[in-house]
């Protein structure tokens, strides 16, 4: 078998300076640094974004807007601002981008912000603080400009501006109410906005946003004359899941309203099983006692019995054998008693 060859003496060394020069270019100089599209990176910054001629035509449109805006011809405005909230609302995007309208106006809230503090009290300017209150989405976190410009423009049409406008403004609100709860200031301002959030959150399937603002706002008793036959199930089902993550007295809170959510729609047996759950004997009695039906009763004796809870039963109905027999039955099944 022939021996492998040996390299030559001039080709040692070789590979090393190959590979130098691949990190310094031809001439020695360093290959300038390069993005995944193998555009050239100059002093560590990507290049400036490339937008598409739709882009484009829409970002030149909004900034000529906000020109507009600045100018003194006040007929202008109104027009104007109807034209960027329409660009507001009409825009598309993905859960995790910002709209392409925000994020073109951003550059410019500084602006739109002085611009409004010149403005003369109106309809004017109350249209320019419904905008902005949106534009505060793109502020700083710590800024709550939603919430500020907000309560400038009270509106009964918030839920046009969509989902992720009315999350971002219940946060919001619940941020202010800590901070006025602890200087001591009042908040009623804030609770009527947040009362006209309730009714949209539980319209569009947000139950636990519904749920989460007004227990932020220590008024989940508030909750029950939103709810509706196409809504109380899952808010209950909600609250109810929240319980073990509360403590006292908020998990109490929780499992009463709930409790007197399901009474009020007639749903016995779930709401005997939340008083089962308070320990509450008056609650207990006054919920098994509720209805007629002889067969919700059963029902309801079944779960007592299995928590061998001794319920003094209404003198018309002790000599009901069968609700005797389906209290003893829920007793058996409840296994034996703790020593």
């Amino acid at each position: 078998m022939a021996q492998d060859e040996k390299p030559m003496s001039e080709d040692k060394g070789k590979g090393k300076v190959e590979d130098a020069n691949d990190v310094k270019g031809v001439n020695g100089t360093k290959e300038p640094e390069k993005d995944k599209d193998g555009k050239t990176v100059k002093d560590g910054l990507l290049p400036p974004e490339e937008l598409s001629e739709e882009d484009q035509q829409l970002k030149n449109d909004l900034e000529m807007l906000v020109e507009r805006l600045r100018e003194s011809d006040s007929s202008l405005y109104k027009p104007t601002l109807e034209a960027i909230k329409t660009f507001i609302k009409t825009s598309t995007s993905s859960m995790t981008a910002v709209p392409k309208p925000l994020k073109f106006l951003r550059p410019h809230y500084q602006k739109l912000e002085d611009t409004y503090a010149k403005w003369p009290a109106g309809e004017d300017k109350d249209s320019m603080a419904d905008m902005l209150s949106v534009l505060g989405m793109t502020s700083d976190e710590d800024s709550l400009d939603t919430l500020k410009y907000r309560l400038l423009a009270p509106s009964t049409d918030l839920g046009s501006w969509g989902h992720e406008y009315m999350r971002h403004l219940a946060l919001e609100i619940g941020q202010e109410y800590q901070k006025r709860l602890n200087e001591d200031q009042d908040s009623d301002d804030l609770i009527g906005l947040a009362l006209n959030l309730v009714p949209f959150f539980l319209s569009h399937n947000a139950e636990a946003d519904a749920v989460d603002l007004l227990s932020e706002l220590e008024m989940i008793g508030e909750l029950g004359r939103f709810l509706d036959e196409n809504t109380y199930s899952r808010v209950c089902l909600y609250m109810v899941s929240m319980v073990p993550l509360l403590t006292y007295p908020d998990d109490n809170a929780f499992l009463s309203m709930a409790h007197d959510i399901y009474m009020k729609h007639k749903r016995y047996t779930q709401a005997m099983a939340l008083a089962i759950r308070l320990n509450d004997m008056d609650l207990i009695k006054s919920t098994f006692e509720a209805t007629d039906d002889k067969s919700m009763k059963r029902q309801m004796a079944f779960l007592i019995g299995r928590q061998r809870i001794w319920l003094d039963l209404p003198e018309e109905e002790q000599e009901d054998t069968e609700l005797q027999e389906f209290i003893g039955k829920g007793a058996q099944y409840s296994g034996p008693q703790a020593t």
